[in-house]
């Protein structure tokens, strides 16, 4: 059988991605590890492909976007998104191809990689940790540049663009307790992993920092694969023994469809509860009452992920393109100082 950059790498007890930046000669390998790879690739017979790499000095002008979540799911997020996206590629001479369909399915895009039908890829929504460094490594391995958005991964080696959730989450949690409010309700996504967990530290640190207990039983895990799930979070929280006053949703859309089923409930918002979304969507702004939320730059984010991905296309020795942008507090109508001050 070929030897493969799997081998080289197993026998010399370095990574994947090191084999492959020094058998490309990058200058980001020291010249010694360089010269461990090169002498290994000989004695061992290791022949990289070669019409992989005709195919790849070619190139062919496109960029491809994979989305890896159930597009309905996060349609306006992309209607944001790709306009970006695809003006920064039209201006260096690339098209952007949409590809969807790829939920958990890693043999997909490794077929994209080999049929090299794009010169680099944009992957949104990754997966956890775990799988997420092995579908770089993947990637890698088969020569493309990649990067990934809207979720922060938390490794050296990996580029991508998002969002500063943290900051987000704890300027929503911060405008709710200026306004008095004490008891919180915060839902959580856990299958968006990294955004999550960022949101939910912001959460917590602004209880910290103004003295507040946290309460466990005021944090809903919500799940999308449930029917209604927004609905099943609501229920959750109303049920309490002493509900919250105000409730931070995951995302715009969530607490869109929580106004609904407040009114529903005879449930006066802001003056018996505040609802808050996340996201900014411009939907978010025509609701009555209209959402206080919080604005990612999902334009921007868009324009610097293709920036970032050429980058990493045209300079073969570029560093992993890391970058969190920051986001804007939209305080409206949604929110408001607990009724008859009873946070």
């Amino acid at each position: 059988m070929p030897v493969t950059i799997k081998d080289l790498s197993k026998t010399l007890g370095v990574s994947r991605s090191t084999i492959s930046k020094a058998l490309n000669d990058r200058p980001d390998v020291s010249p010694d590890t360089k010269t461990r790879v090169l002498q290994a690739a000989h004695d061992l017979g290791y022949q990289p492909s070669a019409a992989a790499r005709n195919l790849r000095r070619q190139r062919t002008n496109k960029i491809g976007l994979v989305v890896t979540y159930p597009i309905h799911r996060v349609s306006d997020f992309l209607s944001e998104l790709i306009p970006g996206m695809a003006t920064v590629a039209e201006e260096a001479e690339y098209n952007l191809i949409l590809y969807t369909s790829m939920v958990g399915s890693e043999e997909r895009i490794q077929n994209l990689c080999r049929s090299r039908e794009v010169d680099g890829i944009i992957i949104a929504w990754p997966p956890r940790q775990s799988e997420t460094v092995a579908l770089s490594q993947l990637l890698t391995d088969e020569d493309v540049p990649h990067i990934f958005l809207p979720r922060r991964v938390p490794h050296d080696d990996i580029s991508y663009v998002a969002a500063d959730h943290v900051q987000g989450a704890r300027q929503l949690t911060q405008h709710l307790i200026a306004l008095g409010h004490r008891r919180i309700g915060f839902e959580r996504l856990p299958e968006v992993y990294e955004t999550d967990d960022d949101r939910h530290a912001g959460y917590t640190q602004a209880l910290r920092q103004a003295g507040i207990p946290y309460d466990a039983s005021l944090v809903v895990s919500a799940d999308s694969q449930d029917d209604d799930y927004e609905r099943r979070s609501f229920d959750v929280f109303q049920a309490l023994d002493e509900p919250p006053t105000a409730i931070l949703f995951f995302t715009d859309p969530l607490a869109i469809r929580a106004l609904s089923h407040a009114k529903a409930h005879c449930i006066r918002v802001p003056q018996d509860l505040s609802i808050a979304g996340y996201d900014g969507i411009p939907s978010s702004g025509v609701t009555e009452p209209a959402l206080t939320t919080v604005r990612q730059a999902t334009s921007k984010m868009g324009v610097l992920a293709v920036e970032s991905l050429l980058k990493l296309i045209t300079d073969g020795g570029a560093e992993p393109q890391q970058h969190i942008l920051p986001v804007e507090l939209i305080v409206r109508q949604s929110t408001a100082v607990p009724w008859k001050g009873s946070a």
